[in-house]
């Protein structure tokens, strides 16, 4: 089982330009802390030597203490200026390397839960950037305290080092018996978190399910069962967080009464200058033995942060489904087809989806995909836009010479100005429909972005400046659709790539949006169920799991299953 330390160390890659950030964020509060320490040994120091010499502290002493405090005021300003920086760049990290982590291997080809995944995105990374920030520091701030205030010790009353040493080990006893209850309560609450965060997911998209069979009592009160249930774990975690901090107020007591008491019992009596060094030095042991407690519990605190950890570590690591592009090719201009070499695929540990699959789509031709429900025509889609790479064969671009440029040498940037792809449940953003029509196309004029809903039959009932809301929540099924084809359109590419956008639309946003098809100058591939739709193709493939394709004569095209 992978060590706490070492799943915290897995995220420490990508927050590499931060290191810097870091380091300086532990200067400052060790600094800090021991600015602290100073002024308390100080204090006694000249507390000490009033009492014992009756007597006022000379002129330096107030002029040291005086300092001590200003720089203490200064860095606690800094520390919380500096650590709430460096919070959000490790945020912002995170999220970018999570994300990069999933634009490389697609969710959708693994069975996980969205809920689950936006847990990781939102909540746990959120937990995770004040301990990179802020909590790293703070524990390597009180151990270097620690480790000073042991040595100084020792050089002026070793005994009071002893106790120090021997209380140290007291405070990481009661931090090790309380690990292991706290870390298996807190992964038993993290649990509950998980599946409550899923239930809800689930709920909010199935909203209108949910209204529509009275099902709302129901969620209601499965979601304030699992909060019980998860605030009763809670409880049980505190319970015993408060339990060991109790003990640990109880050797800073004894450590304050052991260096009295071995004073005492080597010299016997406590006078002259050793009564006056005396407070200062307790003050030191409580100081290093009380940053020693705060780190031990801060550690015995972070099983929440471990489990978060874990799974963005599990995340960031999740193996790439479109394999790097290793030594690319530049594409030619003009006309691109697409075509298909023995290609195999199968989703996780599933049986095979296409296997020698093959399919050769000439530049400028226009292809429809047909085959029943789970033969593979929405795979065909993805690997054709590259979103997945196939466990064997080649998909490539083609052009007028016959010349193949395989997907996978092909550069990102490249092959998404070339392809656009719009799937049958494409999402639309919030935002304006202007917002949504420029998203990954080049800059655009508001006459461009016009003409594009021209062409899609948009421009009488939406305008660039209409907010669509959440996902589009606002159109019906066929306006979303039109908008979508009309963002592909924007970006202007040479291949167009669609998957049942005509499902379940009206008959006049169909034939619109296969006008749209058919009129299109550059190499369309369209999987529809839909007789009407695939009748505009000249060529008709059906998708079958193992061979080469099966034509079907567009015009006398029957209905699929």
């Amino acid at each position: 089982m992978t060590s706490s330390a070492g799943i915290l160390a897995r995220l420490l890659p990508p927050l590499r330009p931060e290191w810097r950030r870091i380091v300086g964020s532990y200067l400052i509060a060790t600094t800090s802390l021991c600015a602290l320490a100073a002024i308390g040994v100080l204090t006694a120091l000249g507390v000490g030597g009033a009492v014992v010499h009756a007597e006022w502290p000379p002129v330096g002493w107030w002029l040291a203490l005086g300092a001590l405090v200003l720089l203490r005021t200064f860095l606690t300003w800094r520390e919380m200026d500096v650590s709430h920086a460096l919070a959000y760049r490790v945020l912002a990290r995170l999220r970018m390397a999570l994300f990069d982590a999933y634009a490389r291997s697609v969710p959708g080809r693994r069975r996980e839960h969205s809920g689950r995944a936006a847990s990781v995105a939102m909540t746990d990374i959120e937990k995770l950037e004040f301990f990179y920030a802020h909590t790293v520091a703070q524990i390597g701030a009180a151990l270097t305290l620690f480790a000073g205030a042991l040595v100084c010790a020792f050089l002026v009353m070793p005994v009071a080092g002893v106790v120090m040493l021997g209380a140290a080990a007291a405070v990481a006893l009661t931090a090790g018996a309380g690990a292991g209850p706290a870390r298996r309560i807190g992964a038993r609450e993290q649990l509950e978190r998980e599946e409550q965060s899923e239930r809800l997911v689930d709920a909010l998209g199935a909203l209108r399910e949910i209204l529509a069979y009275g099902l709302q009592d129901r969620v209601v009160r499965e979601a304030v069962t699992g909060t019980r249930r998860s605030a009763r774990i809670s409880r049980r975690r505190e319970a015993i967080a408060h339990l060991v901090d109790g003990m640990r107020e109880l050797i800073l007591t004894a450590v304050v009464i052991g260096v009295i008491a071995a004073t005492l019992a080597l010299d016997g009596t406590v006078g002259g200058a050793q009564a006056a060094l005396l407070p200062a030095v307790i003050v030191l042991a409580v100081a290093g033995v009380a940053a020693v407690a705060d780190a031990a519990h801060t550690v015995s605190e972070l099983h929440p942060l471990i489990a978060s950890a874990a799974r963005v570590g599990a995340g960031l690591d999740r193996p790439p489904v479109v394999s790097p592009v290793d030594r690319p090719l530049p594409l030619p201009d003009g006309p691109l087809g697409v075509r298909f070499e023995k290609v195999s695929f199968a989703y996780d540990d599933r049986t095979e989806v296409l296997h020698g699959w093959s399919i050769d789509v000439d530049p400028g031709e226009h292809v429809g995909l047909a085959g029943p429900s789970g033969a593979g025509k929405s795979t065909v889609i993805a690997l054709a836009a590259r979103l997945w790479d196939p466990a064997a064969g080649t998909v490539a671009l083609v052009d007028a010479a016959g010349l193949a440029y395989p997907l996978g040498r092909i550069r990102d940037d490249d092959l998404r100005r070339t392809v656009a792809v719009v799937e049958q449940d494409a999402r639309l953003f919030h935002g304006t429909v202007r917002d949504n029509l420029a998203r990954g196309a080049d800059t655009r004029t508001d006459e461009e972005l016009r003409r594009a809903l021209t062409r899609v039959g948009a421009d009488d009932w939406i305008t660039l400046d209409d907010d669509l809301g959440e996902h589009g929540v606002r159109l019906s099924g066929g306006q979303r659709a039109r908008l979508a084809l009309a963002r592909a359109l924007c970006r202007e590419p040479r291949v167009l790539i669609v998957d049942e956008i005509t499902a379940s639309l009206d008959a006049e946003s169909e034939r619109i949006i296969s006008d749209v098809l058919e009129d299109f100058d550059g190499t369309v591939i369209a999987a529809s169920h839909r007789r009407e739709t695939l009748g505009r193709f000249g060529r008709v493939v059906g998708v079958e799991r193992e061979g080469v394709e099966r034509e079907e004569a567009a015009a006398t095209a029957g209905p699929l299953r």
